[in-house]
């Protein structure tokens, strides 16, 4: 009987020690870690590059517009531009990002991130991580604009044939 609760116990400490060593982090660890990953000033950087997209896609939808066309669309779309920097400003983002953090990591993956964010490697790398980003747009997008063209040509070419559509 001893021996079967022994066992029990032993049973019983190894399922909750994982449990144990996966302790959520704090508010205050999570906010350590966006601090030491310059996560504000990153989100800050984000906003003139997605309003400059913006602009220039109202810019490309009203090119054939007339004066006063463009105008109206440039007016209409202020108040979404107005929303769209609302919703990416740190105070909107930053509860966003502690609740992903706190849900993904754990305090002792915090403490081990805020520890290499904090060194020279780690601020190296997020120093160069807008580089890494750039490039890796560059390649990935020597990799999909020849399969887009390609598919702009099958369906021209589909289009032009004037395939009949498929019987019922």
């Amino acid at each position: 009987m001893a021996r079967r609760l022994h066992l029990a116990a032993l049973l019983a400490l190894a399922f909750c020690a994982p449990v144990a060593m996966a302790a959520p982090p704090s508010e205050a660890q999570i906010d350590r870690l966006l601090e030491v990953m310059r996560a504000e000033q990153t989100a800050n950087a984000l906003i003139p590059q997605v309003m400059a997209s913006q602009q220039q896609m109202i810019m490309q939808l009203t090119e054939n517009a007339d004066p006063q066309q463009r105008e109206a669309a440039l007016r209409a779309a202020a108040s979404s531009l107005r929303a769209v920097e609302s919703a990416l400003s740190w105070d909107s983002l930053q509860p966003i990002y502690r609740e992903i953090y706190m849900e993904t990591f754990t305090a002792e993956d915090t403490e081990a991130m805020v520890s290499f964010y904090s060194s020279p490697a780690g601020q190296n790398l997020l120093d160069k991580m807008p580089l890494l980003m750039q490039n890796t747009m560059t390649a990935v997008q020597r990799l999909v604009i020849p399969m887009l063209q390609q598919l702009e040509r099958d369906l021209r070419t589909e289009l032009e044939s004037g395939a009949a559509p498929a019987a019922d």
